[in-house]
């Protein structure tokens, strides 16, 4: 199980993107001015596909984290020993894990690139 903990933990640093985060230096979070001239804060750096700020990559990493947690719940469920009610939950978190990732990141695509997905 840390092995499993250790590879979970760095699929999260390296797709969150470590390196480009190590290299470039992005600001954690942006910003940018509004019709009456405030300033407001940013997480998605918008128009640019190769580049992000820090908290935009923690957030698409925990969602690919997710996605990949609930395979493994789902892989799970299908261990002998189960009963119904346990079955039953693993599927349910399972699968509610894997369409949260999914609709997450598409959310995430469509707020980083307006109109792309449509």
């Amino acid at each position: 199980m840390v092995v499993f903990g250790m590879v979970l933990f760095s699929y999260f640093l390296v797709t969150g993107g470590i390196v480009y985060d190590v290299i470039v230096e992005p600001p954690s979070i942006g910003s940018t001015t509004d019709e009456f001239g405030h300033s407001r804060p940013v997480a998605f750096m918008q128009y640019r596909v190769n580049g992000q700020y820090i908290m935009e990559g923690l957030a698409s990493s925990f969602l690919f984290v997710l996605g990949g947690i609930g395979f493994v719940v789902l892989d799970k469920a299908n261990l002998t020993g189960l009963s119904r009610l346990q079955r039953t939950m693993l599927l349910t978190l399972g699968f509610f894990c894997v369409i949260a990732a999914f609709f997450g990141s598409r959310i995430f695509m469509t707020i980083k690139l307006p109109g792309y997905l449509k």
